[in-house]
């Protein structure tokens, strides 16, 4: 995968924040995703994981591995994630893409081919 370890990286955050969170981080993150969701899960299991409101955005986006400490910190400083109910974020290892041109697309790397 030349070199790069790459991470399938899930924020939740509440609706309406995701064009900042994706501007904040985009030096960091590519290929987001934004998409509208509703919770569904009950009040206790809401107030348990600290999310308060069912109405969220959820963002998928992409991280080299080596960039994951500096996005979770504009999460947590910038956006407050540390805090009750404000958003989470996790990150899944990708082991495979398929193919050389879908690796460079996700890593944002679209310039070195042209």
């Amino acid at each position: 995968m030349n070199g790069k370890q790459l991470e399938l990286m899930v924020i939740i955050t509440r609706r309406g924040l995701a064009n900042k969170i994706v501007a904040a981080i985009s030096d960091y993150a590519t290929f987001p995703s934004i998409i509208m969701s509703r919770g569904t899960a009950n009040s206790e299991v809401m107030a348990a994981l600290g999310i308060g409101e069912p109405e969220k955005d959820m963002i998928f986006c992409f991280c080299e591995y080596e960039n994951i400490e500096k996005v979770y910190n504009i999460l947590s400083i910038d956006f407050r994630f540390t805090e009750k109910n404000e958003g989470i974020a996790m990150t899944v290892p990708v082991s495979a893409v398929g193919g050389n041109l879908t690796l460079q697309i996700l890593l944002g790397k679209t310039k070195d081919l042209m």
